[in-house]
C-alpha cells in the first residue's frame, strides 16, 4: 500500500487526525470492503494473514509480560522463551507479526486484535522509518520494534518523541482499522439514540453511569474491541459530551 504523505526528515510520515481514517478505508475498500459501511468485527486476522500475506505468530515475547506484540521490518532474529521461560532466540522474517502468548484466550481477544492492529498499522506506516535497507532516510533504524503495554495502549498524551508519535500513529490507524469511520458512526448513532432517545446524537449524561458503561459496550461488543478503546473512537467523534 502506498502511502503520499509527506515525511519529516527521518523518514516518519506527516499525519493529523484525520488521514487515519482515510488510509484505513483505503486498505478495507480494496480487501475487506463489507466492513466498511456495516457495522460488524473485522476479520483482523484475514486482513493480515490472507490480504497482506503477512504472517502471524505466538511467542512468550518477554518474562514479565511486558512486551506484547512486535513486527519485523527486515528478516532478523527475535530473542523471546520458550513455554517454561527459557531464553531462545527465533528466526523471522519482513512482515512477520509475533504477539504475546499472554493474549491467548477468549477473555484476552479485543487485546490481541488491538495489538495485532497496532503491529499491522507499525508495518503499513513506518517502514520507511525502520528499514535498514531505506535508501532515502538513513537515521533511525532497526530490524524490528517491540511495543509494550504502555505503547498499545490507546490513551491521550503528549508527544514528546519521535517513538511518542509513532505510537499515537500506530494506535490511531490500528482504531481507524478495526472501528472504521463509517460504520462506527452508524453503529453508535444507533445505540445512543437507542438508549438515550430518538433525538439525541451524543452521549450527554456520565451522570448515569450504568447507562454510559452500557452504551459504550454495547458499541464494543459489535466491533469486538475493548471498552477503552470505544471509548476514545467516540471522543474523536465528539459523541461524549
Amino acid at each position: 500500500m502506498k502511502l503520499n504523505y509527506g515525511q519529516e526528515p527521518n523518514g516518519m510520515y506527516k499525519l493529523n487526525k484525520t488521514d487515519f481514517d482515510d488510509i484505513a478505508l483505503s486498505l478495507l475498500r480494496e480487501h475487506l470492503a463489507t466492513v466498511v459501511e456495516s457495522p460488524r468485527e473485522v476479520d483482523i486476522n484475514h486482513l493480515i494473514k490472507d490480504c497482506l500475506y503477512l504472517d502471524v505468530y505466538s511467542k512468550h515475547l518477554s518474562a514479565d509480560k511486558s512486551v506484547l506484540g512486535l513486527v519485523a521490518f527486515e528478516d532478523t532474529t527475535i530473542p523471546c522463551y520458550d513455554l517454561h521461560y527459557n531464553p531462545i532466540s527465533v528466526d523471522i522474517v519482513a512482515g512477520n507479526i509475533v504477539v504475546d502468548l499472554s493474549l491467548s484466550g477468549q477473555r484476552q481477544l479485543p487485546r490481541r486484535r488491538f495489538t495485532l492492529a497496532h503491529e499491522l498499522s507499525h508495518w503499513v506506516l513506518h517502514r520507511s522509518y525502520h528499514s535498514p535497507t531505506n535508501q532515502v532516510f538513513a537515521l533511525k533504524k532497526v530490524d524490528y520494534l517491540p511495543c509494550g503495554d504502555a505503547d498499545i495502549a490507546i490513551k491521550k498524551k503528549t508527544l514528546k518523541t519521535d517513538s511518542d508519535k509513532e505510537e499515537w500513529q500506530a494506535n490511531s490507524l490500528a482504531a481507524a482499522i478495526l472501528m472504521p469511520k463509517f460504520a462506527f458512526l452508524k453503529c453508535a448513532h444507533q445505540e445512543i439514540r437507542r438508549q438515550y432517545g430518538a433525538y439525541t446524537s451524543s452521549i450527554i449524561d456520565k451522570d448515569d453511569p450504568e447507562r454510559y458503561r452500557s452504551t459504550v459496550e454495547n458499541i464494543a461488543g459489535v466491533f469486538n474491541v475493548s471498552f477503552q478503546a470505544t471509548e476514545i473512537r467516540l471522543d474523536q467523534f465528539d459523541l461524549i459530551i
